[in-house]
């Protein structure tokens, strides 16, 4: 597993570089990620919970249903370090009265600097958000059909200081801010009680321009 995480990290820098995978769980029903989180509330709670639809059988989940607004659980891949990224996430949100949200964070320098793309079947809302000091700001924003208990994909294409969002694959927006340029790990984020299933980060270099 580290020697997959950190053959990353050094691939996705290459422009020659194919898809990769990054497993936030294990073959074996193990959390394969490092555990953390924003704001206030129950501390996170990740498990790797069995999903017959989910790539390997297992799916990764923040269990701890905690409503708190401000609670913003995450799981990142260290030693997957970059800037510059095409990333997917496939999730599944499950339940939630506060939120049915499910996050991929990236440039992640601690558990309050960095970068998340969510999407909420509640609002029906992708939004991305700069974390900075553990204070969330909006960058944008689009409405969008996010069903619950159904797969989705949510994607970022992050070059320099420009963001290119997608759902489905169907692009939504593009947004920019230059408040974080530095390489940061990338992970999952979920909200308050939001129970979603995550499948594995697909990442690879950006497409060339």
């Amino acid at each position: 597993m580290r020697f997959l995480l950190a053959l990353l990290a050094i691939l996705v820098a290459s422009p020659a570089a194919a898809q990769l995978v990054v497993p936030l769980t294990s073959s074996d029903g193990r959390v394969a990620c490092t555990q953390g989180m924003t704001g206030i509330g129950r501390p996170a709670a990740w498990e790797a919970v069995a999903d017959r639809e989910a790539i390997g059988g297992w799916a990764l989940a923040e269990t701890a249903a905690d409503p708190s607004d401000l609670r913003f659980p995450l799981c990142v891949s260290e030693q997957a370090v970059t800037r510059d990224i095409d990333a997917t996430l496939r999730f599944k949100p499950v339940s939630g009265t506060r939120a049915q949200a499910a996050g991929l964070i990236f440039r992640a320098l601690s558990a309050n600097d960095y970068y998340v793309v969510r999407a909420d079947a509640l609002d029906n809302t992708v939004r991305l958000y700069r974390m900075d000091g553990g204070k969330r700001s909006q960058l944008a924003a689009k409405e969008a059909p996010v069903t619950a208990g159904k797969w989705h994909t949510l994607q970022v294409v992050a070059v320099a200081d420009r963001f290119e969002v997608s759902l489905d694959g169907k692009k939504l927006f593009d947004a920019t801010d230059r408040s974080l340029l530095q390489p940061g790990a990338i992970g999952v984020w979920s909200q308050a009680d939001s129970v979603t299933h995550f499948g594995p980060l697909l990442v690879s270099p950006p497409p060339a321009r």
